[in-house]
């Protein structure tokens, strides 16, 4: 809309309301320069310029116009972006709307069904501590993103754009060692992304019938019959792995939580198998870890349920997992909730030592665990794309490369697959992550026998910027054939 087409608009009181142009919200900043200096305050890289104020005066309300009205009834947090932006406050215009996507996220979690959004976000002994909505504000932004992901709660393209604006939101932060500047353009592209693809966007049809189901089988006071059992068979088998997976995790909880009726227990009982032949041999392990947690611990109640849960579903080869295993499995849990917590800089070498006490070769490492301990050291040794201390731990740095030293080619294979998964390469697009990802190729080079998998590296080496797409390429899909399966 032009300055030329904004019309007064008449009260009934016969005044009227002067209406600010574009140019009137970039007015010159002397004002507020001068009076920062007064109070003997920094004046440098706090208020944005004027051109670039001026580029968001002048797109904002175009943008704003084409909302539906539903959309801005009670947007408070778009009031106040407006009003930053006319100070010239662009950091804080950009948290106002981060913090409308996590309210978003937030209740998507919750529509989707907060104790399913708890069991694929929370591993380990702390899930017990996360029980309703309240306690969603107990996980950092970057868990409740990845785990939106993971649930497909998000797209991988939602996933990637929404990881580099929280990745600017925290590197433009007050709080933050290196204060970078935001343009114009850059703040309401991610504005219209933010508010057209995930405040504007529904919760999935296939998220909603896990929400479903899982409601239905604990409201069912009879025994499913067989008509009903065939038809959730059928749905079972057009979900995707992630629903699947968490799925099996939350109807093994319930079935083995000494709160559950014998109907409900039944109902599992009957559904579970078909679940746990869709599962992946990762997530059955997943399974047999925390009944063997039950073993030790001697919580004989879950373990004996959870036993009857693996009979059932015809499963007790997962049961008798090493404790080597059980060990490294809680270490990378540990691990990746350090890398995602705050002064992970600080935290992650402690875990990284544990787990090198139980790594000195490649055949220490167990093939169960294996994928999960390379998908995590890798994601810790590429880091988080700031440029503080290069977004890596400085003392846990040393620490992945000596892991990653101690791989053979499985583990290899295993690391290069990790590369595609939606956490790693969503990062694989930050220049610095880049550099991180040249030094892990050439020391993973300098380790590897196949020379099918030298040749894989040396094809990521040849332009590291867009390695991230190489899964797309029909060479790299070739070379890597033998090693890795693509989908």
């Amino acid at each position: 809309m032009n300055e030329q087409q904004i019309q007064p608009i008449v009260l009934t009181d016969e005044k009227q309301i002067q209406l600010i142009t574009p140019n009137d919200l970039a007015v010159e900043t002397s004002v507020f320069v001068s009076y920062l200096e007064h109070l003997n305050l920094p004046t440098d890289n706090i208020i944005a310029p004027n051109n670039e104020r001026k580029i968001v005066a002048s797109n904002l309300p175009d943008f704003l116009f084409s909302l539906p009205q539903e959309s801005k009834r009670d947007a408070r947090y778009l009031s106040k972006f407006v009003g930053a932006t006319a100070i010239g406050l662009f950091d804080a215009a950009l948290n106002y709307v981060w913090n409308e996507v996590v309210v978003n996220l937030r209740k998507k979690a919750s529509i989707y069904g907060i104790d399913l959004f708890f069991d694929a976000a929370i591993g380990g002994k702390n899930r017990d501590e996360y029980k309703d909505e309240n306690d969603l504000g107990g996980l950092k932004d970057i868990v409740l993103l990845n785990t939106c992901l993971k649930l497909e709660l998000v797209s991988g393209t939602v996933h990637r754009k929404l990881d580099y604006i929280l990745t600017m939101r925290n590197e433009v932060a007050a709080s933050h060692p290196n204060v970078e500047s935001i343009g114009g353009f850059e703040l309401l592209g991610w504005l219209q992304t933010c508010i057209t693809e995930v405040l504007q966007d529904p919760l999935s049809e296939s998220a909603i019938k896990i929400k479903l189901l899982v409601d239905n089988l604990k409201s069912m006071s009879d025994v499913i019959d067989d008509v009903t059992l065939a038809r959730v068979a059928e749905q079972l088998r057009h979900l995707s792995l992630p629903h699947i997976h968490n799925l099996l995790v939350t109807i093994f909880g319930m079935f083995v939580s000494p709160s559950s009726e014998q109907v409900l227990r039944r109902n599992i009982s009957k559904i579970a198998p078909f679940v746990w032949n869709h599962a992946t041999p990762q997530v059955k392990y997943n399974i047999g870890s925390k009944i063997d947690g039950y073993r030790t611990n001697l919580n004989n109640e879950k373990l004996e349920r959870g036993v009857e849960f693996l009979t059932i579903v015809g499963g007790h080869m997962y049961e008798s997992i090493p404790a080597k295993t059980i060990a490294l499995e809680h270490l990378a849990d540990q691990l990746e909730e350090k890398h995602e917590g705050r002064d992970n800089f600080y935290n992650e070498p402690a875990v990284m030592k544990e787990i090198l006490k139980y790594c000195k070769s490649s055949t220490d490492i167990p093939t169960e665990v294996l994928p999960k301990l390379v998908r995590i050291v890798l994601r810790c040794r590429l880091g988080r794309g700031l440029s503080y201390q290069s977004g890596v731990s400085p003392g846990g740095l040393p620490l992945y490369d000596q892991f990653l030293k101690l791989l053979d080619d499985n583990g290899v294979a295993f690391c290069i697959a990790a590369l595609f998964s939606p956490e790693i390469s969503s990062k694989l697009e930050n220049s610095i992550c880049q550099k991180h990802l040249k030094a892990v190729l050439e020391n993973l080079r300098s380790i590897v026998i196949s020379e099918r998998l030298r040749d894989s590296i040396d094809f990521l080496l040849k332009d590291v910027p867009k390695a991230y797409l190489a899964k797309n390429v029909k060479e790299f899909r070739e070379l890597t054939a033998n090693y890795i399966q693509w989908r």
